[in-house]
């Protein structure tokens, strides 16, 4: 058992310092230089289902961007809202380059939306985002500059923190852990982890279908996205953090929403082809799920507490400096203060939302599995 942890958290160690080498080249903090290919246009796919509340506060958002109107577009598809959210969406039209679409009947689920979209967009360069995030007024003019020298390109999301609670703060970290592996494995040329809230590729260079982006499989669609561009050869990758770019998401649903969403995450972790995301995906469930085992057996009396302790203490002192550095740098170094609190619990529900995703499967927005298109 010794032996075991003593060779888990080795190769655990140098795994989260191969990512820190990535993170401190600070690549992931700099804009490409211009001189590149050329971004004629841009559009923007919005997958939405039940965001009436959301929904005002993107298209403002939109209204607000900078980039003169002929140099993109923005399609939003319907995903069978029960809410009106669509009716948000049509009053808005005029006043923005707005192409509000209904998902057809027969086809359902976020992925189909996109594809829905991604077939009536009429630029090579696609933008994916969120329902529910707030976007800068450079939003599009980072992300076209970033383009230009980039075939896939990943954008900083920063999780918004509510007041006093300290759930959020919880939720926030966590997060932004794995943006900070985002941003880390990018840096170093190996990405294993995409979110579509701000995601941009070029369709002329990555061809999507529901082959790709596995519609069979609720969500994933960035990551199953990201593992697909990973297969073409010489595409340029690129992972921008900076208050320009950078969306603002918010979560909702307390504990509940918390524990889901993990479940969600880890649920589609089954269907990965990529050999260096599964990897570094067993390894940290291995870590935390040995964790967990070994605070079992020294309750029960089995062993003692070392064990656990120097685990959960070896864990921190790698990770500390990863995320502080990555905190720092975003300027969201606050949170840091649920730092060790956080370390003591993460191993626990992360376990539990981790195999309750991959046992049963998590659904997205009341979907759970779509048609294959």
């Amino acid at each position: 058992m010794i032996q075991f942890s003593a060779l888990l958290i080795t190769i655990y160690i140098v795994a989260i310092l191969w990512l820190l080498s990535g993170l401190l080249t600070n690549k992931w903090l700099k804009a490409n230089r211009a001189g590149g290919e050329n971004v004629n246009g841009m559009s923007v796919i919005v997958a939405f289902r039940n965001e009436r509340e959301n929904l005002p506060k993107l298209i403002a958002s939109l209204e607000a961007q900078d980039l003169p109107h002929e140099l993109w577009e923005a399609v939003l598809v319907d995903d069978g809202s029960t809410d009106n959210g669509f009716d948000l969406v049509m009053a808005s039209q005029n006043q923005l380059p707005l192409k509000p679409l209904v998902l057809p009947n027969g086809q359902a689920g976020k992925k189909q939306a996109l594809l829905f979209g991604l077939s009536e967009a009429k630029y090579d360069t696609i933008v994916f985002t969120d329902a529910d995030c707030t976007l800068t007024p450079q939003w599009l003019s980072s992300i076209r500059e970033s383009m230009e020298n980039a075939d896939f390109f990943q954008g900083e999301v920063k999780p918004q923190v509510k007041r006093d609670s300290i759930l959020s703060m919880f939720e926030a970290l966590d997060y932004l852990s794995l943006m900070a592996v985002s941003a880390a494995s990018f840096a170093v040329g190996k990405p294993v982890i995409a979110s579509s809230a701000n995601l941009a590729f070029r369709r002329s260079k990555v061809s999507i279908d529901g082959k790709v982006l596995r519609t069979d499989i609720a969500s994933g669609d960035d990551m199953f996205l990201l593992h697909h561009a990973k297969s073409i050869h010489g595409l340029r990758f690129k992972f921008l953090a900076s208050p320009q770019v950078a969306v603002q998401t918010s979560f909702t649903g307390g504990i509940k929403g918390f524990i889901s969403r993990r479940s969600r995450w880890a649920s589609k972790a089954k269907a990965y082809t990529d050999f260096l995301t599964l990897l570094l995906s067993i390894l940290v469930f291995t870590m935390n799920l040995w964790i967990v085992l070994s605070a079992i057996l020294s309750v029960l009396g089995v062993i003692t507490f070392t064990l656990p302790v120097m685990l959960v203490a070896a864990k921190t002192l790698v990770d500390l400096p990863f995320m502080a550095y990555y905190l720092f740098k975003t300027k969201q170094q606050n949170l840091l203060v649920v730092f060790i609190p956080l370390q003591i619990i993460y191993p626990f529900y992360v376990t539990f939302a981790a195999t309750l995703g991959l046992i049963k499967g998590a659904p997205w927005k009341g979907r759970t599995n779509c048609k294959q298109s």
